[in-house]
């Protein structure tokens, strides 16, 4: 699908530079044999949860990271992006769109949570908690996401600081190093 691509050529290039420096040992060598496998899970969801949160503001700004091929399939419009970033009621066409987007989401988020349970325990504690707060604070995200009765807004898709702050002190205090 040239959607995913599309989403991989946006956001692996960067996460496989985390990863790369995430994966350096103390001799200068890498636990990671595949740098693309082990950042493209967290990756992709992470940018799949970026569009969908930042559809109002993008839109208002012109802009649309929805993939035409499936804005085309679900019937959506550009004006139909146009209203529901301004507040207007939302049709069916958009939320089965954000439906399809969502359960794009759940795929990579199982995936995400999959691959980080098998490459932590190659990672220094500090590494292994960084990549578990990219993970939760984007799920914290992925959560809001009500297909069937959300309003897709940039205020109710995102946390506010103090649920950040709860969410960061809650992965700290219970986080355990491999």
């Amino acid at each position: 699908m040239i959607f995913l691509r599309y989403c991989e050529g946006a956001a692996i290039a960067p996460a496989s530079i985390f990863m790369h420096l995430c994966g350096v040992t103390a001799d200068k060598t890498n636990v990671f044999t595949d740098l693309r496998k082990a950042a493209r899970p967290l990756a992709v969801f992470s940018y799949i949860v970026h569009i969908i949160r930042d559809f109002q503001k993008d839109r208002q700004a012109g802009l649309n990271y929805f993939a035409d091929s499936i804005l085309i399939s679900e019937h959506v419009t550009p004006q139909d992006l146009n209203d529901v970033a301004a507040g207007k009621p939302i049709k069916p066409e958009f939320r089965s769109l954000i439906g399809k987007y969502h359960q794009i989401e759940e795929y990579y988020r199982k995936m995400s949570r999959a691959n980080l349970d098998n490459i932590l325990p190659l990672l220094a504690p500090q590494y292994q908690l960084s990549l578990e707060v990219i993970y939760w604070l984007y799920l914290q995200i992925y959560e809001r996401v009500k297909p069937l009765s959300g309003f897709f807004t940039t205020a109710e898709l995102n946390p506010s600081p103090d649920e950040v702050k709860t969410c960061l002190n809650r992965i700290i205090s219970e986080f355990k190093a491999f």
